[in-house]
């Protein structure tokens, strides 16, 4: 139990530290005097990912494949699925037509790009394939400029203070640290597999500042953000975050073939819902389909235990 207290408190601390450092890190970008765009390229649109970041490059180092592996693709279904489909149950909500022109199938061209990359090297991910997918990422971002939505959410930023921004990187570092490692004596201790606590506690955990930031966007009727924040997140998940990691170790992906199978029909889900019905909207029916197909995640992951 005390190492389950530890990791929701890790957790708490990784995704407010993250807040604070994703706040003056855009503030001091600022200061410099950098546009908008670039602030929101390189800082403000990969915000709510670096929870993600930071969790999956120090299972990558302590070399445990399944927790850096499920903690991805764990938390982009969550993305889809819980946190679009609890929204979409409380709150109908418009989506951009950017986002379905351009966005989502960018998200689809992503998966595809990763598919092919993986089934071309066995699904075992090196350092080769980590430039490949960080390229894949650069040109879909260079190609759909104003694809970071988050940028029109800082108009107003926060006054820059260099030792809260040194403080709040520590934080992240540390928790994230401490994350892992009390997640890593959890599973050996009670004998759980690294998959399932990957999928159901660090990845749920991580998709808090989703959740978060798509709610009160879409409470405050910000067009500029909700669904677009999801499909950022993801891009940066798949492509970024595996990017990097296998820099550190490589990754192999045999085991997850269904899963990826599961992250990619999900996706298909969200823009067959985009379409149909009442035009690019998300409503109850919606959401509870994502709810659906999230239960049956869970249930296929459940026999697998």
């Amino acid at each position: 139990m005390l190492s389950v207290f530890f990791i929701l408190l890790s957790l708490f601390v990784l995704v407010r530290s993250a807040e604070i450092f994703i706040d003056q890190a855009s503030a001091l970008a600022k200061k410099l005097k950098v546009s908008d765009f670039i602030i929101g390229f390189t800082v403000v649109a990969f915000g709510t990912s670096i929870p993600e970041l930071i969790s999956t490059i120090f299972s990558a180092i302590s070399g445990h494949n399944q927790l850096a592996i499920s903690n991805i693709i764990g938390s982009n279904i969550t993305n889809f699925c819980l946190v679009l489909g609890v929204i979409a149950i409380f709150n109908n909500f418009k989506i951009r037509k950017r986002d379905v022109d351009i966005n989502i199938p960018f998200n689809i061209v992503a998966l595809m790009a990763f598919w092919a990359l993986s089934a071309y090297l066995n699904f075992d991910l090196n350092w080769a394939a980590g430039i490949s997918l960080l390229s894949v990422f650069i040109l879909l971002n260079i190609l759909s400029k104003d694809y970071n939505h988050l940028q029109i959410s800082h108009k107003n930023y926060s006054q820059f203070k260099p030792l809260l921004l040194l403080i709040s990187l520590a934080f992240l570092i540390v928790s994230g640290k401490i994350c892992i490692d009390q997640i890593i004596e959890l599973s050996i201790h009670f004998k759980i597999s690294e998959t399932i606590l990957g999928y159901f506690l660090l990845a749920l955990g991580t998709s808090l500042p989703e959740l978060v930031t798509v709610w009160m966007a879409i409470k405050k009727h910000d067009k500029e953000l909700g669904i677009g924040n999801i499909l950022g997140s993801n891009l940066f998940n798949l492509l970024f975050i595996i990017g990097i990691s296998t820099f550190i170790h490589p990754l192999d992906f045999t085991a997850f073939k269904i899963d990826l199978f599961f992250l990619t029909g999900i996706t298909l889900a969200v823009y067959f819902y985009a379409i149909v019905g009442k035009k690019y909207s998300f409503s109850r029916k919606e959401g509870l389909g994502l709810l659906f197909l999230y239960l049956v995640f869970v249930i296929f992951q459940a026999t697998r235990i």
